[in-house]
């Protein structure tokens, strides 16, 4: 019997005419074939670039912290050095985890049993923004630190009022109140004073100084003189400290240099603490070495009879020389 002709027309209308019907057999291995296939359907979809990942653990708080699981399921976050437990913020802040840090004493001990050398005027990296909550501005701690700045940079009065230095510290805290150079001009007179009671408060308790001295002039044509004190303090540790920084004008004789060396010698109170003074080879030093050294040693009795008073610096020589 032959097989009916079928048109496109009737496939069209009727699409079980032109598909073969399935058996129950080649059924039921479709369906096998299709659960074979479901779990690498499964694994590609999780390699998705749209699916969301785990947030990088960048904090600082890490280091010193873990995640434990409790019996009741619960995750928490303990401490490394006093098994203190914290809750685990979703949001993945730690903020918590760095004052606990902070107050951690079993850390502190830890810490201290190492030998790690740190300066005051050191920044501390671990001070972060989020102990902003204790901020107190305090006016006077910054102009006492910006008078610091000045005369450590050697900057000008009127660097407090620029424009961008505003900027910055309006940006920093809203709480800034401008200072103007005559309230720096003071405070660095102030800050001056400070420290030179420190310094005379550390040279009562040394015995003998040193003192070198000489003459500059500056591009404006200003001639100026630098006393330096050297000495041994109680821990055996070698200072320098800058005495006097004063105009000297004309005429550079020696009577001139002996008598504001005195000066200074005398306000600091070290006339008879000086072991040598140390100068260039100028005609006028030796003059004004040998009037100083008489009017000390008329005084009190100098080391080795004022054998060593005198001394001549050697690297002014070198640079003769050259």
């Amino acid at each position: 019997m032959s097989t009916p002709h079928l048109s496109t027309q009737d496939s069209a209308a009727n699409p079980s005419l032109g598909e073969i019907q399935p058996s129950q057999n080649n059924t039921n291995d479709a369906i096998q074939s299709i659960d074979v296939q479901q779990p690498e359907t499964i694994e590609v979809e999780d390699e998705s670039p749209y699916t969301s990942k785990k947030r990088k653990r960048t904090s600082k708080a890490w280091a010193d912290f873990k995640e434990v699981t409790l019996p009741d399921g619960t995750t928490k976050v303990e401490c490394i050095h006093c098994k203190h437990r914290l809750t685990m913020n979703k949001t993945g802040v730690t903020s918590h985890f760095l004052r606990h840090l902070k107050g951690c004493m079993k850390k502190k001990i830890t810490e201290q049993g190492q030998n790690n050398i740190t300066l005051s005027t050191t920044i501390v990296e671990s001070e972060t923004v989020n102990a902003v909550h204790n901020f107190k501005y305090d006016h006077g701690k910054i102009r006492e630190i910006l008078s610091h700045m000045i005369i450590v940079h050697e900057l000008p009065f009127l660097f407090s009022e620029y424009e961008i230095f505003n900027l910055l510290m309006r940006t920093a805290t809203p709480y800034y109140q401008k200072i103007s150079r005559a309230t720096v001009k003071k405070d660095c007179i102030t800050s001056y004073e400070i420290e030179k009671k420190k310094v005379m408060t550390s040279l009562k308790d040394v015995s003998r100084v040193s003192v070198t001295t000489d003459l500059w002039k500056s591009d404006q044509k200003v001639s100026y003189m630098v006393g330096t004190c050297h000495y041994v303090d109680s821990s055996w540790n070698l200072q320098k400290r800058n005495l006097n920084f004063l105009d000297v004008p004309p005429p550079h004789n020696g009577v001139s240099i002996c008598d504001m060396l005195n000066k200074c010698l005398v306000e600091w109170g070290i006339e008879n603490k000086v072991w040598s003074v140390t100068v260039d080879n100028a005609s006028y030093n030796d003059v004004a070495v040998r009037m100083l050294k008489d009017n000390l040693s008329y005084k009190n009795n100098l080391p080795l009879s004022g054998k060593l008073f005198h001394v001549r610096c050697c690297a002014h020589i070198l640079n003769l020389l050259v």
